[in-house]
């Protein structure tokens, strides 16, 4: 079976749905036992994945789960309430005090709050790495404390690709297990298990929802961290409401056709800001000039909708206010993967890499609008910087 009719058929079965296209939606907490031996066993399971409740136990959330682990070849995935849940249940679930894990510096702005505030309190060393820099010496970042690699490629607003199977081997030496946050690229433009990586993290909330509508997460893992993943989820209590998931769900089926259209649109405008007078350099993976495009072609089998340009000269707020005032289809926000194209001017100041360009970084999400109105849109703004 093709992508394509595959993504159609996912979380669905119309025998077992009353005929229905679409899974009906079950709400709850509470769920009520066969019989009193089977009550009597649940009070023995001391496995918190096991016990028979709403958080565990919903047919419609697994629906949900099984799709995603299909789509990402996977042993098991667990749903969350939001992207940023999804990234903080690896680190619970895999280190204790005096552990350290390894990430790299252009990581999700979000994920280094949680590991600055609060996993820091716990006793977890951090210790970040440039994902390009000096990358051939990056096994002489490992010692005997390290026990996980966080990785996120394409990185973001910089959109630096890392070369996933060269960290990958050497986690596999020594035993470290990997985790990869692959929204950019979802499961349909990278497969990160056949690049090595163990667990993987997914915002529904950005493709597989694709309506700007919802929030939602995704850890799929591999059989040799599942059950910690899900443990660990479940103990802490982790999952998204029914109507989230049965949202995530309704998008699966288009996700292919709306990446593809998205793909088409980021491409267009980032080869003709290229060329733009006022554009110093574009961040796309995809372009042929951009530092390991090669290996973002050997590892990606596409592109997605967000991309970052920056410009020759750096412009003051009054500036770039004139300029986004100037806008019709991109709009001002955070979040990205629905049908509006999107724009937002990421500071990186948090990094511990110092980038030394002395021009403004744009994001640009490109969503399901003409690719024409969306070139033009962005050009009218730039001339309106002149």
């Amino acid at each position: 079976m093709k992508r394509k009719t595959k993504l159609t058929k996912l979380g669905r079965d119309p025998l077992r749905q009353k005929g229905f296209i679409n899974p009906g939606i079950y709400k709850g907490s509470t769920m009520i036992f066969n019989d009193f031996k089977d009550y009597l066993n649940d009070i023995k399971n001391a496995d918190d994945r096991k016990t028979y409740y709403g958080i565990n136990k919903n047919p419609f959330h697994k629906q949900l789960e099984d799709s995603i682990s299909n789509l990402y070849n996977c042993d098991d995935t667990v749903l969350s309430p939001s992207g940023l849940a999804s990234i903080i249940i690896p680190f619970f679930a895999l280190l204790k005090k005096g552990d350290e894990v390894l990430i790299n510096d252009s990581v999700y702005s979000p994920t280094r709050t949680f590991c600055e505030n609060i996993l820091k309190n716990y006793g977890v060393l951090i210790k970040y790495f440039h994902p390009i820099n000096n990358i051939k010496n990056f096994e002489k970042k490992i010692n005997k404390k390290t026990k996980l690699i966080y990785l996120e490629s394409p990185g973001t607003a910089t959109f630096d690709i890392i070369d996933i199977p060269f960290i990958t081997k050497i986690a596999i030496k020594y035993k470290i297990p990997t985790v990869m946050d692959n929204t950019w690229a979802s499961p349909l433009f990278c497969d990160p298990v056949k690049l090595g990586i163990n667990i993987i993290i997914d915002a529904g909330t950005k493709y597989i929802n694709g309506h700007s509508d919802v929030l939602i997460g995704f850890v799929s893992s591999d059989k040799h961290y599942s059950r910690q993943i899900r443990i660990a989820s479940k103990t802490l209590g982790i999952c998204p409401g029914s109507e989230e998931v049965y949202l995530a769900l309704r998008g699966i089926p288009t996700l292919e056709i709306r990446m593809k259209e998205i793909e088409s649109n980021a491409i267009y405008l980032a080869r003709n800001l290229l060329k733009h007078k006022l554009v110093k350099d574009v961040f796309h993976p995809a372009l042929e000039h951009t530092r390991n495009h090669k290996i973002w072609k050997r590892d990606f089998t596409g592109s997605s909708g967000l991309f970052a340009f920056i410009l020759k000269k750096k412009y003051s707020n009054i500036k770039l206010e004139k300029f986004h005032k100037k806008l019709k289809v991109f709009k001002l926000g955070y979040s990205w993967g629905g049908y509006d194209s999107l724009i937002t001017f990421p500071p990186l100041i948090t990094r511990t890499y110092k980038d030394n360009s002395n021009g403004t970084l744009i994001r640009l999400y490109c969503g399901l609008e003409d690719k024409k109105d969306q070139l033009k849109d962005i050009t009218d703004a730039l001339n309106n910087l002149s």
